[in-house]
This record gives C-alpha cells, sequence and structure tokens, in this order.
C-alpha cells in the first residue's frame, strides 16, 4: 500500500478499490501493524497482534462487516450500530494499544441516520483512532463524508490462481468467505466432488454419488455446524454442477469454466437442468416466517429427484 509512515498516517482514509477479499485482508493487516505499532505490551508478537485482528478478536480493533451500518436503538444500541460505537467504545481509552483502529468495509452502506451521527467524530477523530472506509469508488460516498478523509486508491496483487482446477474454479467463483470460514468442510467438500467427477459412469448408479456430493456429504461435513452454515455448504456444493451445465449450454462460445464435464446431456437437457439448479439455489436463500429458512432436506430432494430424472434421461 502507498501510504505515509504511520506517525503520518491520515486519522479517517476512504480506501477505493475492487470490494474483494483481499481487499479486507490488506485493511485487517494495515489495522495489525498499527496497534503493533502502538502495542502496550512489549512482549506481543507481530503475529499475535495479526491472529487478533484477522479474528476480530482484538479488543481495540473494531470491524462493520454487514452490508448495511445502521445508527441503532436510542436506548441499549447493540454491537456493530453507530450509536454503540459512539456511546460504549470510543468514550473510553484502548486496551492493549495506544491507538484503536475502525474499519467499515462497505462504507456505501452507512445509512443516513448513522453517517450524521459520524460525522463530528470524523472531523474531530480522538487522538490516535483511525478510521478505514472501504468503498469501490469514492464518488459513491456523499460529500459530507469525502471532506473529511484522504482518499486512497489501493492497488493489490492479482490474486495467485491454484493449478489444481477445482480450487481454481472456487476462487474463480468468488467463493473465499465460505473457504475462509469452513475450511476442512470446504476441502471435504471439494474431495467429495472430486471423487463423483472421477466415477460417474452417467446412468442410474451415480445417484448415490450426487446424493452424497450434493448433499449428505456436506451436511456431514458441517454436522456440527448451524442450519446457516449447512446451506451455504449445499450453495457451495452445487455451484460445479451449475457451472457445467452452463458449458455444456454454452458449447465453447466462451471458455469452460467447470472443472465438471457432463456432455452426455443435450444443450436442451443441460438447459433444462441448470435451470433446477437455480431454482434449488435460490430456495435455499428464501427466508419465511420470521426470516427462517425453508428445510434444506425439503428443498433438495424436490430439486434432486427432478434433476435425476433428466441426468438419466435419454436425449429425444
Amino acid at each position: 500500500m502507498q501510504l505515509p509512515a504511520l506517525e503520518k498516517l491520515p486519522q479517517v482514509i476512504i480506501f477505493e478499490g475492487d470490494q474483494i477479499p483481499e481487499k479486507a485482508k490488506a485493511l485487517r493487516s494495515l489495522a495489525a501493524e498499527i496497534l503493533y505499532r502502538y502495542r502496550l505490551d512489549e512482549t506481543e508478537t507481530p503475529e499475535m497482534v495479526q491472529r487478533l485482528t484477522e479474528k476480530n478478536m482484538h479488543p481495540d480493533y473494531v470491524e462493520f462487516a454487514d452490508e448495511n451500518v445502521m445508527i441503532g436503538p436510542e436506548k441499549d444500541p447493540p454491537p456493530q450500530t453507530v450509536r454503540h460505537l459512539l456511546r460504549r467504545v470510543l468514550p473510553y481509552a484502548p486496551w492493549k494499544s495506544r491507538a484503536r483502529v475502525i474499519v467499515f468495509f462497505n462504507a456505501a452502506g452507512i445509512k443516513d441516520a448513522a453517517e450524521t451521527a459520524l460525522l463530528k467524530t470524523l472531523e474531530e477523530p480522538p487522538r490516535q483512532h483511525y478510521f478505514f472506509l472501504s468503498v469501490q469508488s469514492a464518488e459513491i460516498l456523499k460529500e459530507t463524508i469525502r471532506s473529511r478523509a484522504v482518499t486512497v486508491r489501493l492497488k493489490l496483487p492479482p490474486p495467485e490462481f491454484p493449478s489444481d482446477p477445482w480450487q481454481r474454479f472456487y476462487v474463480l467463483t468468488g467463493a473465499h468467505d465460505f473457504i475462509a470460514e469452513w475450511p476442512q468442510a470446504a476441502e471435504q467438500i471439494i474431495a467429495g466432488l472430486r471423487n463423483t467427477a472421477d466415477i460417474l459412469s452417467f446412468s442410474e448408479r451415480d445417484f448415490v454419488h450426487w446424493e452424497k456430493a450434493l448433499y449428505t456429504g456436506v451436511r456431514l461435513a458441517l454436522e456440527k455446524e448451524n442450519l446457516s452454515a449447512q446451506i451455504a455448504g449445499l450453495h457451495f456444493a452445487a455451484l460445479p454442477l451449475w457451472a457445467a451445465l452452463r458449458d455444456r449450454v454454452t458449447g465453447g462460445i466462451v471458455p469452460s469454466f467447470s472443472p465438471l464435464v457432463v456432455h452426455h446431456l443435450s444443450p436442451q437437457q443441460a438447459l433444462a437442468a441448470a435451470s433446477l439448479v437455480q431454482s434449488y439455489l435460490r430456495k435455499l436463500e428464501l427466508r419465511v416466517f420470521g426470516n427462517r429458512p425453508l428445510n434444506p432436506h425439503t428443498v433438495f430432494y424436490s430439486f434432486f429427484l427432478r434433476f435425476f430424472a433428466l441426468w438419466v434421461a435419454k436425449d429425444q
């Protein structure tokens, strides 16, 4: 990052650039560098501070990672709201460092009331308090915020793509968040998909293989996690299949994307199957009755039985 020395670092910075995981990682690393530079305990190592910051466990690091940033209720504002920041965090001195870092990973999502409440703090930030506002373009933000900050265009090195086609596929699909949060489960799911791709017979015998790769194996890999994590895993597992069907439909008009190949399906069958997968993925995200998801077991088998009928059907 092309930034001044820490002693001259502006306290309010707008970081322009693509909103990608590498950017978030870079901002956390800069935050860790600041917190380490001003650490109170000389026995702390850079690795210790970096690890605490990456896990959002450093007491002097505050991150707003949600899509929207709200002001919060007047009474008892919860964490991740601006009122909680202003009333429960900033009035008190940092604990493990002489500095504090606050990161808004989607500054464009700061709502009007929250922005108004923040303006005075951004104009006159407390000593050695650093506010990072991450956004695609500073022009998205209102002038009232831009005028109180220094804008920096964050240039990140291009990502290194793995040579393994399955790993490369998931990098290209932007599935970094799932892999980062559940790395062991992601590894198991990818291994199951890879194994299924190797043993497909394009016949009725594939039923149990697809069932395990797309559903039962996923639930097993995430059996200790909550329902939201399991639904995210089902979505993760279905991506190569959806991409393979898309590759079959386009038929070489655009470069192939998926490590899976489904040439036994006609383009018409692949199009119908892709539509089923898309509907399945949408239903996994659907929320009803108090923001509750649909039963994933029901959603999966409602999709899978229709999909598999297409999988084994002879082209007419």
